[in-house]
């Protein structure tokens, strides 16, 4: 009798380019098709930027900042971007539990996908779905409002908005690894976004603020986001770095705490 042999011969890993374009791209998709995440992200800041701005402009006027006098929308335009942040970085978090709802990770870790590059393409696709809304936002500001700063300062004001979704993008991720319930991360990042932005110097200067909120404000990493923006759009980078410094540090610890406990997580599935 003829004995019959089978052999196995598992799937070879691919290449590390098609490795980490491939998951940037899925993760991209993802987000980006998710239309409701994606209105939900909007709709505050364009509200902020439309009707707080005219609503509140003429009665307002103008503010007085480190020395400066600014219109209301000059003042406000940092606010508006970090509101944008805050909004799509919370999208982020949102899509994780969607796609282990869905049973999308069982699957995708079926395959021999370098731990690394999903990583990487999770982070940097999430990156740049935050960025893509707060840039649409700030195209909408420029196009509604006019903003006297020289090219230096734009460039400035750029970098921190970077940083800002960098950092912000890294916090939500990891809320939404570390609460395992998706109702529970539905309803706290909801509600931290309001939060975060005003008790925040988002709409007065920090000497302006009430004491508690002064004190929650030191602690508030929103507070960095608008003082960098604002300050490397008004006055340069030379008054903006030490808000660029604290959303760098931001920024690397929030990314490692998401990356760890990212792996740990797909460990077990």
């Amino acid at each position: 009798m003829t004995e019959l042999v089978f052999e196995h011969t598992p799937p070879v890993a691919p290449a590390r380019a098609a490795d980490f374009s491939a998951v940037f791209y899925r993760e991209y998709a993802l987000l980006a098709r998710n239309r409701v995440n994606l209105i939900f992200g909007l709709t505050p800041t364009l509200v902020y930027l439309l009707l707080v701005n005219t609503a509140l402009g003429n009665v307002v006027g103008d503010i007085s900042y480190k020395g400066t006098t600014l219109p209301f929308a000059v003042f406000l335009l940092p606010m508006v971007l970090a509101m944008s942040v805050v909004s799509a970085a919370g999208t982020t978090g949102m899509a994780l539990f969607q796609e282990e709802m869905s049973g999308v990770s069982t699957q995708l870790w079926s395959w021999p996908l370098r731990r690394s590059r999903f990583l990487l393409g999770k982070l940097l696709a999430g990156v740049t779905l935050v960025l893509a809304q707060s840039l649409l936002a700030l195209v909408v500001a420029m196009a509604l409002f006019r903003y006297p700063f020289p090219l230096a300062n734009w460039l400035t004001m750029l970098v921190a908005l970077v940083l800002a979704a960098v950092a912000f993008n890294g916090i939500y991720l990891a809320g939404a690894i570390l609460i395992r319930d998706y109702r529970t991360f539905s309803v706290l990042s909801s509600i931290s976004v309001l939060v975060l932005v005003f008790t925040a110097p988002a709409l007065s200067p920090v000497d302006q603020l009430p004491v508690v909120l002064r004190w929650i404000s030191v602690v508030n990493p929103v507070t960095y986001a608008i003082n960098g923006m604002r300050d490397g759009a008004v006055l340069g980078f030379g008054s903006a770095w030490p808000s660029l410094v604290v959303l760098a540090v931001i920024a690397v610890v929030a990314n490692a705490v998401a990356a760890r406990a990212l792996l740990r997580r797909t460990a077990n599935l």
